[in-house]
């Protein structure tokens, strides 16, 4: 599982890069894309930093001709960002190319296999999902086993 968590990271970055944006520009998109226009606050929250970073973002996004900030119709105080039709043909793009990889990768497996991994896959990001919403259950575990001996590897 780690290695594919890796693979997954370092396939990200060299994505992004090879798009010519960042990582979390990337994710922006991705986020934009599957769920809509949003505030800059839910774009910072999301991506776990600060908000001026976030406007820092934007204005390369701005700037790139992928996003744009409009008026939001239900708070004046407040502005959405959106894609346009380059930020949106971009992450199409990008997530083509990964779906593509991806089935080529499991192109072999049998159909009852990859709907077994598919579920396995989803149980799993379930897990996790819940999990992070727990942080103080994760500090109190992280508290706990930091406490306790290092386990010891057998790699004899």
């Amino acid at each position: 599982m780690r290695d594919l968590v890796v693979a997954t990271d370092e396939y990200r970055r060299t994505m992004a890069a090879a798009a010519g944006i960042g990582q979390h520009e990337a994710s922006t998109l991705g986020e934009l894309l599957h769920r809509g226009p949003l505030p800059p606050s839910a774009i910072a929250r999301r991506l776990g930093i600060a908000s001026a970073s976030v406007t820092s973002l934007l204005d390369r996004l701005t700037a790139a001709g992928y996003v744009e900030r409009q008026a939001n119709p239900v708070d004046r105080r407040s502005v959405l960002v959106v894609l346009t039709p380059a930020g949106r043909m971009l992450i199409v793009t990008m997530f083509g190319l990964f779906t593509d990889d991806i089935e080529r990768a499991v192109r072999s497996a049998r159909p009852q296999h990859l709907r077994e991994f598919s579920e396995v896959l989803a149980r799993m990001a379930l897990a996790l999902r819940d999990r992070a919403g727990d942080r103080s259950g994760i500090e109190g575990d992280l508290g706990r086993r930091s406490a306790e001996p290092a386990p010891t590897t057998d790699d004899g």
